[in-house]
């Protein structure tokens, strides 16, 4: 071979293989799940055209689902690889319970990077509560190939056909709609299934399941290729409707767009949420706030960021670019604490939205009802008030059955009243005002006398009077610092001498994802805090029930108000899991 063609055929060979690995790395860049670390292949659900605007919720996850599992076991150990495959396969059967259908036969070989779930009208039948409630659920899932989706749905009819005689079948508007009709039933039920919403299973009016694929082959680029599933053929003519008059749809929701706008980081899923708000004598006509969240993936959990839409204009920056130093009298073995500035004007925000909801009003109330039947005050007017510095509230484990409670605060001009008003209040329930050293600090409490009895051997009875403490308070440099038990107190001391929360390395790892620049932390240890919410709030099981694949993996939760931008409040959440 001559040298001139030996070079000639090492170039190209070099060249080939240069191809070769560029079309590798291509592939591998593209394919690779870790690419969703980035956030999906979309960042907005286009299954929002066949949603109305005024829809109460919307939630689509933006990534085909094998995607996801292959991310995860990305990241499982091979120990947890078969464990993490069955999670997956289990919630893949709960979400198609009672449909009759498998999802590797059935759903994979056309589902593509989007599914849309929406509710679509609390009451879509006639809106009358009276005599119950037919919520109406509309879900989207998209196609990356249109021949088979429309396969799999005529299968699946003439097989219903073939079961049943209420099978039907419309043209609507160029697009074919099949349903099963109901029975005829006399009242209306709003039993669902905790997985399907689709399958009410114990329902005394079943559902009109109805399909529809709307979209022409996938290779047209830009038109949509959607399977609809309702549980009413009417509200899939409403989708139908929704994405010719484009005013209708929520794609073109002012509100939508504008928290939109805010939601900067990749994202795998999208939730927007209506929030009805209720109406005064001053403003009969309140236009309704708007909750959208863009949950992310990040290698420890997932990350979320929020933006609520509300009907001002206010802008306001992040007060904090480090944790508060209230959080020094936070023990490091806390398993729930929050920490920011200005507690007066926070808890005025808190309780003015929970007031938009009896159930969330409820559960706010619920959450310092403990620390007011023990300290036998009313915690927003009498201490709440004053708190316009640095505070820092935390749950921490005490050696009985109930947790005990601490509470640092920045002092301000009102301390020192509030702090007499409450000693009133003390001497007014005749508790006894007293003090003591503690860790070389003078300690105040207020204490009440109750009487034991226990039985000696003999079995004769003894009675014992005893001093229980109803709360103890300290003054620490700037600060005061309230807890519900010495012990308590004793832990807040310590923690400011040999290591607090803000030195826990699961707490740093908790907030390194958030942005720096905040109004401070809520901090939730899961596994050691589990019980104590769960005892609080009764609701909690079955939300655990429903969603039980994340609890189960969920090792803390840790929230952040990052501002606001004309009237839009931000926060980012993020979720460690194991």
């Amino acid at each position: 071979m001559k040298l001139r063609s030996f070079f000639s055929f090492l170039i190209a060979g070099v060249l080939a293989l240069l191809a070769l690995g560029a079309g590798g790395f291509y592939w591998l860049s593209t394919k690779t799940p870790l690419n969703l670390l980035a956030g999906g292949p979309t960042t907005t659900p286009a299954a929002a055209v066949f949603v109305s605007k005024q829809a109460p919720v919307l939630v689509s996850m933006l990534v085909n689902p094998d995607r996801l599992e292959a991310l995860r076991q990305v990241f499982a150990t091979p120990e947890e690889r078969s464990l993490a495959h069955a999670e997956f396969e289990q919630i893949k059967k709960s979400l198609l319970a009672n449909t009759g259908l498998d999802y590797s036969r059935d759903i994979q070989p056309w589902i593509g990077d989007e599914i849309t779930l929406a509710l679509t009208n609390p009451d879509f039948d006639d809106r009358d509560r009276s005599n119950g409630q037919q919520t109406g659920f509309l879900l989207a899932v998209s196609s990356q190939n249109a021949d088979r989706s429309q396969q799999f749905l005529d299968s699946y009819w003439q097989k219903q056909s073939r079961k049943e005689k209420t099978v039907q079948s419309e043209l609507y508007k160029g697009v074919k709609i099949n349903y099963k009709k109901p029975p005829i039933a006399k009242k209306k039920t709003s039993q669902l299934s905790p997985f399907n919403p689709l399958y009410l299973p114990n329902s005394s009016l079943p559902p009109s399941f109805a399909t529809a694929a709307i979209g022409g082959s996938s290779d047209s680029g830009n038109n949509l290729s959607f399977v609809l599933f309702a549980n009413s053929p009417n509200l899939l003519r409403d989708a139908i409707n929704n994405v010719e008059s484009a005013n209708l749809n929520l794609n073109n929701s002012p509100n939508y767009q504008k928290a939109l706008q805010q939601l900067t980081q990749g994202r795998i899923a999208l939730g927007f949420v209506n929030l009805p708000q209720p109406a005064t004598e001053q403003n009969p006509q309140v236009s309704p706030n708007s909750l959208a969240v863009a949950v992310g993936v990040n290698r420890r959990g997932l990350l979320a960021q929020t933006a609520l839409v509300t009907s001002g204009e206010n802008t306001a920056s992040p007060t904090l670019s480090e944790p508060v130093k209230a959080l020094q009298y936070i023990p490091s073995d806390s398993p729930f604490a929050v920490a920011s500035t200005d507690l007066r004007n926070f808890w005025g925000d808190l309780s003015s939205a929970a007031s938009a909801n009896a159930e969330v009003s409820k559960l706010v109330d619920r959450a310092i009802a403990d620390i007011q039947q023990n300290w036998g005050v009313n915690l927003p007017q009498d201490i709440f008030n004053w708190v316009q510095g640095e505070y820092a509230l935390a749950v921490v484990p005490s050696s009985s059955n109930t947790p005990d409670w601490i509470f640092a605060a920045e002092k301000s001009a009102d301390s020192l009243d509030a702090i007499d008003k409450l000693d009133e209040i003390a001497r007014s329930k005749e508790y006894s005002i007293g003090s003591f050293t503690l860790r070389n600090q003078k300690i105040t409490a207020w204490t009440q006398l109750t009487t034991s009895q226990s039985y000696d051997k003999k079995n004769n009875r003894k009675s014992a009077i005893e001093t229980e403490a109803k709360g103890v308070r300290a003054t620490v440099g700037k600060y005061e610092i309230f807890t519900t038990s010495v012990e308590a107190m004793d832990g807040a001391l310590k923690a400011a001498e040999t290591g607090s929360l803000v030195a826990n390395q699961d707490f740093q790892t908790s907030i390194e994802p958030l942005p720096p620049a905040n109004d401070g932390y809520l901090y939730l240890d899961w596994p050691s805090s589990r019980a104590i919410w769960e005892k609080q709030i009764p609701l909690l099981r079955l939300i655990e029930l429903s969603a039980r694949p994340l609890f189960d993996h969920l090792r803390s939760l840790t929230v952040t108000s990052t501002g606001e931008v004309a009237g839009i409040r931000k926060a980012t959440v993020f979720m460690r899991l194991n």
